[in-house]
C-alpha cells in the first residue's frame, strides 16, 4: 500500500487555517484521492481536554496529532491537519516521517488576526495587557513548503489553490508514486468536487456575458433552450424570462438547489435534470431549438465531449443552433497543475484545454456548420481570471 500525504495547514489563531484546510481537502477529494480532513480544535475537544494550554502541554498535544496523523497517512490516505501546533521539532518529525509532508503557513499580520479573533483570544490578551503576547513562545515555521499571506485581496480559494497546486506539483516530483490516482478522474469524483463547489454557494448567480451574447443574437422569440453543465443556474434561469429551458448537471446539489430557487421563485419554464449530457437521462425533451453548453467541455474527457456532441446532434432539428464557450489550450492555466494528458490538467480540479481549430474541425463529422467562431482573453473574465475561450456557434445541418 502506498503512503498517503500529509499537508500540515498551520498558522496563529486567526490566520483562517480551518476554512483554507477544508477547501483543499475538497479538491483532493474531487482528484479522486482519499482524504480525511482534521481540525486542531475538533481533536482537542475529542480528546476530553486532557491537555492543558501552557506551552509544555501544547507540545506535547502537537506530537499527538503529528502520530495521529502519521497513523493515518500510512494507511494510504492524505491526510489535511488545521493546526496551529507551532513547534519547530513536531514539524521536523513529520517531514522526517512522511516524504510526501507539505507544510502550508499562512501568514497573517496580528492587527488582522486581533480583528478577526474567533476564539476570543486577542480580546483576552488585549484584557491582560498586551494583545501582542497572545502566541507568545509558539515558533513560526522555518522551512515551509509555501507561505501564504492569507488576507487582504487572498481570498481562501485562492489560498487553497495555492497549496494544491504546490502539493501537486510534490506528488509528481516524487517520481509518480502518487499520482496515478490523479490520472483519470473518475466522473463519480469529479461530481464529488462539484457537489462540494455548488454546496459553498460560491459561483457568481448573474448571467454570463456568453448567456447575454447568446440569446441577443441567435435565440428566437420563444427559443425551447437545453443547457448542459448548468451548474447553479446563472444562465438557464436568465434564459428562463423568456424560453422554455431544461437544464441538466452531473452535480445533484447543484440541481437541488436550482429546484428550490425554482420552486421559491414560482418559475415554471424551467425544468432541472441531474445527470451527465451524453449519458441515457431520463427528462430530456424529444427536441429543442437550441443546445448552450458554458465552461462545461473543459471540464469533460474527449470522449465525454463526443458523446456530448452527438446527444446534442440528436436532439436538434436542422436550422438547431448549438452554442458553446469552453478554455482552449492557450489559456495560461494550461501551465500550472499536475498533466495528466497532452491537455490535460489537474490543479484543484480537471480540466481538459481544447485546441480550438481542431474542436472547430470536428463539429462536421456531426453535422454541424460554423456560424461564429471566436478565440481570445477578455470574453469570460471573473476576478482576477481572465482565461482564453473559445466561443463557437453552429447550425445543425439539414
Amino acid at each position: 500500500m502506498k503512503e498517503g500525504g500529509l499537508i500540515w495547514v498551520t498558522g496563529f489563531s486567526g490566520a483562517g487555517k480551518t476554512t483554507v484546510a477544508k477547501i483543499v481537502s475538497e479538491g483532493l477529494r474531487g482528484m479522486g484521492l482519499p482524504v480525511v480532513l482534521l481540525d486542531g480544535d475538533d481533536l482537542r475537544s475529542i480528546l476530553g481536554e486532557r491537555f492543558g494550554h501552557d506551552l509544555e502541554e501544547r507540545k506535547k498535544l502537537a506530537y499527538v496529532y503529528s502520530r495521529l496523523c502519521r497513523k493515518i497517512s500510512g494507511d494510504g490516505i492524505t491526510v489535511v491537519i488545521a493546526t496551529i501546533a507551532m513547534f519547530e521539532s513536531v514539524r521536523s518529525e513529520n517531514r522526517a516521517a512522511n516524504p510526501l509532508y507539505f507544510e502550508a503557513y499562512l501568514d497573517v499580520p496580528l492587527q488582522v488576526r486581533a480583528e478577526r479573533d474567533p476564539k476570543g483570544i486577542y480580546r483576552a490578551a488585549r484584557k491582560a495587557g498586551d494583545v501582542s503576547h497572545a502566541g507568545a513562545g509558539l515558533e513560526e515555521p522555518q522551512h515551509p513548503d509555501v507561505v501564504i499571506r492569507n488576507f487582504g485581496q487572498v481570498t481562501p480559494e485562492a489560498a487553497a489553490q495555492e497549496i494544491l497546486q504546490r502539493y501537486l506539483r510534490k506528488l509528481e516530483a516524487a517520481g509518480g508514486a502518487a499520482a496515478p490516482a490523479l490520472a483519470s478522474p473518475s466522473s463519480e469524483n469529479r461530481a464529488g468536487y462539484w457537489d462540494a463547489y455548488y454546496g459553498r454557494r460560491r459561483a457568481p448567480i448573474h448571467p454570463s456575458a456568453f448567456a447575454i451574447f447568446c440569446e441577443a443574437n441567435f435565440f428566437g422569440t420563444h427559443s425551447r433552450v437545453l443547457e448542459f453543465g448548468c451548474g447553479n443556474g446563472r444562465d438557464a434561469f436568465y434564459f428562463s424570462r423568456r424560453h422554455r429551458v431544461t437544464a441538466v448537471d452531473q452535480s445533484a446539489v447543484a440541481i437541488e438547489a436550482n429546484r428550490r430557487r425554482a420552486l421559491d421563485e414560482g418559475i415554471l419554464s424551467i425544468d432541472f435534470v441531474q445527470g451527465r449530457f451524453g449519458d441515457a437521462i431520463a427528462g430530456l425533451p424529444d427536441a429543442v431549438d437550441v443546445v448552450y453548453g458554458r465552461f462545461v467541455l473543459h471540464a469533460m474527457t474527449a470522449e465525454e465531449e463526443a458523446g456530448a456532441l452527438a446527444r446534442a446532434a440528436r436532439l436538434l432539428p436542422a436550422g438547431g443552433r448549438l452554442l458553446l464557450e469552453f478554455r482552449t489550450d492557450k489559456d495560461r492555466l494550461m501551465n500550472q497543475g499536475v498533466a495528466v494528458g497532452a491537455n490535460e490538467r489537474v490543479t484543484d480540479h480537471y480540466r481538459r484545454f481544447i485546441n480550438f481549430d481542431e474542436f472547430c474541425q470536428s463539429l462536421d463529422q456531426f453535422g454541424f456548420s460554423i456560424d461564429f467562431s471566436l478565440e481570445r482573453s477578455g470574453l469570460a473574465k471573473h476576478g482576477d481570471d481572465d482565461p482564453v475561450v473559445g466561443r463557437v456557434i453552429a447550425t445543425r445541418a439539414a
